[in-house]
């Protein structure tokens, strides 16, 4: 499976946020870096499939994706999925680390997942 590397649509508590994303699949950034969660955890209690960075456009924008209960993140070609923000990151910068646990929304294997 590839990575990606681009601007990605956050959907953040039915709010869109245009952002920009790194995302990688778990494995890749797995043999890249001993524990890519620190003392995190996983994602609900399972190991994800997907993870990556996004950097939002504003601060504020980074505190409200941070913030919401439902998160969707959509690429240009329309692929999506839920996630989850695992680490705050830091606001000055809004960047944001995130990892998803469905279907990646990049790559080969990438399945359009619908998400009311």
């Amino acid at each position: 499976m590839s990575s990606y590397a681009g601007p990605v649509r956050v959907i953040s508590d039915g709010v869109p946020y245009e952002v920009t994303a790194r995302l990688v699949p778990y494995a890749e950034c797995k043999a890249l870096v001993a524990d890519p969660f620190g003392d995190q955890g996983h994602l609900y209690g399972a190991e994800p499939t997907w993870v990556g960075v996004i950097h939002a456009r504003t601060a504020a924008d980074a505190w409200a994706i941070r913030q919401a209960d439902e998160l969707v993140i959509r690429t240009n070609e329309g692929r999506e999925d839920r996630f989850t923000v695992i680490r705050g990151g830091d606001f000055s910068s809004s960047d944001l680390q995130i990892a998803g646990g469905g279907r990646a929304p990049f790559g080969d294997e990438a399945g359009a997942v619908a998400v009311p």
